[in-house]
């Protein structure tokens, strides 16, 4: 379980990282110089919080990394997106339910032709 866990939380990190390097990049690519300052400002500000502080939500839920003060500037910059971003975060580490779609809506294999059968019960993943 703990080897799951932690592929999720990375694949949870490495998406947030990308979506802020590409939000990052596109106010570079659009010249909004003063937005592109406040994003580096909160990231920068953030980090030393939580280094100031010892936050580590990596070892909160059992991750540790061979850099020791990795999981705390992953934690910062995570926090730098802003609460609703860093709540969502948090609740994807507290309940990860990969898998969940797959396993409750397929309800046929295959149907007398040989043809796959699936049913969608609509509930959208990470409800």
């Amino acid at each position: 379980m703990q080897t799951i866990v932690l592929i999720l939380v990375l694949a949870i990190t490495v998406e947030a990282l990308i979506q802020y390097g590409k939000t990052i990049l596109e106010m570079l690519e659009k010249k909004q110089y003063k937005t592109f300052a406040t994003q580096l400002a909160a990231i920068l500000i953030s980090v030393f919080i939580c280094f100031a502080a010892g936050v580590d939500l990596y070892a909160l839920v059992g991750v540790s990394f061979t850099v020791p003060w990795l999981g705390t500037l992953l934690t910062g910059i995570v926090v730098s997106r802003g609460s609703n971003y860093t709540s969502d975060f948090v609740k994807h580490l507290q309940n990860p339910d990969i898998g969940e779609i797959v396993l409750e809506d397929v309800i046929g294999v295959a149907d007398d032709a040989g043809k796959a059968e699936a049913h969608a019960s609509g509930v959208p993943p990470n409800a």
